[in-house]
Formats: structure tokens, C-alpha cells, sequence
């Protein structure tokens, strides 16, 4: 084997090595950062944790190797905060039979209180082309016609239609409204409700963060 071609790949196999040890450092630096904040709030803190099993998100159920990271937990005026990272991958199979990995990773808020008992509902934004022919073709949300800026803007949907809309008031709807690039996907289940930030966060925001998702927790808890 020519001397270069071993060269080469020694050369490629320590590029690896290093891309590895550079994430694993990173990893480690991040999550010091939130159990730093963790212990400024005096929240219970877990590196890796098993949480989102517990809850009924559709979050949570989508691709495979889920794994909640830097968990922190704490309690304030009987609600119970959970923010984390969150980690899933899905796979894309091309024609000629290889497949290929995407990790999809964001940070969540999940509020819990015991005061509330919420439909199951889930909102995006609306994607125009995609969720027009989606339409077209029967694949109906739930529409407020008194609220078409509203409609327009996010795809709604919901276990029950009736009890979705009644939760999803004037005053909820025009928060959403003012916060439509402040989050990706939006839950509601029982006495939980998830915010899916779209992207991992800096630690040092969990402050806005939490005011975010409690501002239309406080609505719905009315």
C-alpha cells in the first residue's frame, strides 16, 4: 500500500477524531452552562433523563433515538417548569437503497399544573404551499373564520374540535400571533402544555424562554 495512501488515511481518520472530541467538549461545556442555571434556580438537574416518556406529545413520538438532555426541573407558584434539549433521528432511504441519519435538536419548555385538564391540540406555523395542497386534497385543521389572519398563519389541530376552539380564545390566538417566529410547534395534553423552541438555545435564555410559554399558559389556565 503506497506510503501516501496510508497517509491519507491516517490523515482522514484523525480529522474524524478530532470533529468527535470538539462535539464531546462542546456537549460537556453546554450542559455545564444549564446545570450551572440549575443551580442558580435550585432545579433538579439531569444530564440525560427519560422524562418525555411520561408525557403524550407528538413530539415525542417522532423518529427514533430520542433522548432528552440537560433537564432541569423546578417548581413556581404550583406549576411544575421542565426545560431541556431534546434530540430524535429520522431517516431518508434514496432510491439505490442507502439510507441517510438527520438529528433534529431543539430545546422545550413543558409547563404542568394540576389545575389544568386541556384537549389534545397541536400548532405550527403553516407552510403555504405545502398546507394548501394538503387541503386540497381533504387534509382539513381547524379554521377560525372571525380570525383569518390567524388561520392563515398556523395549522391547528385537535382530538376534539369543539373544546380546541373554545381553548384557543381571541387573546390566546393574538399571542401566537405576536410570537410566530419565537417558536416551532406549540402542545397541549391534559394538565401539560410543550413548547418546541425549533432549535437548541442558549442556556443563558431560559429566562425568556419560560416567560415565552408562560404567557400562554396563563391564558389557557383562565
Amino acid at each position: 500500500m503506497p506510503v501516501i495512501f496510508v497517509a491519507a488515511i491516517v490523515g482522514v481518520l484523525g480529522l474524524i477524531g478530532l470533529g468527535i472530541w470538539l462535539y464531546v467538549q462542546h456537549e460537556k461545556k453546554r450542559s455545564a452552562a444549564w446545570e450551572q442555571i440549575a443551580m442558580r434556580l435550585g432545579a433538579v438537574f439531569e444530564v440525560y433523563d427519560t422524562s418525555q416518556s411520561y408525557f403524550s406529545f407528538k413530539l415525542f413520538e417522532k423518529g427514533e433515538n430520542r433522548k432528552m438532555k440537560n433537564h432541569m426541573k423546578w417548581e413556581s407558584d404550583g406549576i411544575l417548569i421542565h426545560l431541556a434539549d431534546y434530540q430524535y433521528v429520522t431517516y431518508h432511504y434514496s432510491t439505490r437503497g442507502g439510507r441517510t441519519a438527520t438529528t433534529h435538536r431543539q430545546t422545550v419548555c413543558i409547563l404542568e399544573s394540576a389545575k389544568l385538564d386541556l384537549p389534545k391540540s397541536f400548532l405550527r406555523r403553516s407552510i403555504a404551499v405545502i398546507d394548501w395542497v394538503a387541503g386540497k386534497i381533504g387534509f382539513q385543521d381547524i379554521d377560525f373564520p372571525e380570525d383569518t389572519e390567524f388561520s392563515k398563519a398556523f395549522v391547528l389541530k385537535g382530538d376534539d374540535d369543539i373544546r380546541t376552539r373554545q381553548m384557543y380564545s381571541m387573546e390566546v390566538r393574538m399571542q401566537f400571533m405576536q410570537m410566530t417566529k419565537e417558536f416551532r410547534t406549540f402542545e397541549t395534553s391534559g394538565n401539560a402544555v410543550l413548547f418546541d423552541f425549533g432549535k437548541r438555545k442558549d442556556p443563558e435564555a431560559y429566562s425568556d424562554l419560560v416567560a415565552r410559554a408562560m404567557s400562554v399558559f396563563y391564558l389557557l389556565s383562565v
